[in-house]
């Protein structure tokens, strides 16, 4: 199944990526060693807020209300940023119970969990349409997903980047079995968004988009009702952007889905050397966060992964404001 974003011929700006070998080290004590040794940093900021972050709420073009839990990072303008999305009939509260928010917190990322629409807070208001209303999701929820509740994340992002409270072009997804497909299609949206026509050059031009740099992918799924991958994993393997995919290798389906994306995004194609394609297998039959709960060590190497590939990623802080206004 395509997706529903038909994506012309590629529009991709010159990004620039230092790619580094990244490797998982699955030895579990010494995995855990890494989480444990984050533990006990003193915090600047109120403790409590530090660990648990604050919500917010954003709206959508199309008036749904997307809640959103926010930690700040200490980095102000050139902290990098990661988006938590969370799987089937879940919610935002799922990072609560995984170590993965909070320890990219303390790694001084800015992070962002979200509620997806009809997912937790998110729910269509009192006098919204009875299909609005239904807890079943249909082709117009996942589109709205997208182009309505990432976008809407995506604006409170820029509101913060033009605060100098983060970098966002310095930022990175985390994505569980749906949210997988939903992922993948913003990140093909935000890259497709041409600059700003306010100067001569292209190089000289504001960007609109082009800022998600890494893109994790939980137990992945190919397509949900209406929205596909093939077409933005395509795209995704000619812009330079790093994907690291995780799947248990006893779960049959998602194997094989990890294994085709891999091939899709030139995974089978690159060279050690600039290596930015991982599909990596575990031998627990889990999926989804109940894969991450099972095995700390994966959530580690997210962390890490998420540190080579977004917050080493090379690209100073700049006013996003187009020229224009």
């Amino acid at each position: 199944m395509n997706s529903h974003l038909r994506l012309p011929r590629m529009f991709v700006t010159a990004a620039s990526h230092r790619l580094r070998t990244f490797t998982f080290t699955f030895v579990a004590g010494a995995a855990l060693v890494v989480l444990s040794s984050s533990t006990p940093i003193a915090l600047a900021q109120n403790d409590a807020t530090k660990v648990d972050g604050v919500p917010g709420v954003v709206t959508t073009t199309d008036g749904w209300d997307i809640h959103y839990t926010y930690w700040e990072s200490p980095m102000g303008k050139e902290a990098p940023v990661v988006i938590l999305l969370h799987g089937t009939g879940q919610a935002r509260l799922v990072w609560n119970a995984l170590p993965l928010a909070k320890e990219l917190a303390k790694a001084q990322f800015a992070v962002i969990a979200v509620d997806l629409r009809k997912h937790g807070e998110s729910k269509a208001s009192e006098g919204a349409s009875i299909q609005a209303r239904s807890s079943k999701l249909t082709k117009n929820d996942y589109t709205g997903m997208v182009d309505g509740d990432l976008e809407a994340i995506k604006k409170f992002i820029y509101s913060e980047h033009q605060a100098q409270r983060l970098n966002m072009r310095k930022l990175g997804l985390v994505a569980v079995d749906m949210s997988t497909v939903i992922a993948l299609n913003w990140t093909a949206l935000d890259w497709l968004k041409k600059p700003f026509d306010d100067a001569p050059t292209l190089a000289a031009k504001t960007p609109r988009g082009q800022d998600v740099q890494s893109v994790v992918l939980v137990s992945p799924v190919d397509s949900l009702s209406g929205l596909g991958t093939i077409d933005s994993t395509r795209f995704i393997r000619a812009t330079g952007i790093s994907v690291l995919l995780l799947s248990s290798k006893k779960t049959s389906s998602e194997n094989r889905t990890a294994a085709k994306m891999y091939t899709q995004l030139g995974g089978t194609q690159q060279d050690e050397e600039n290596k930015r394609i991982y599909n990596i297998g575990s031998d627990i039959k889990l999926s989804g966060t109940n894969l991450l709960a099972a095995q700390p060590q994966l959530q580690a190497g997210i962390q890490k992964f998420l540190e080579d590939h977004v917050m080493k990623h090379v690209a100073p802080w700049q006013d996003r404001e187009s020229r224009l206004k």
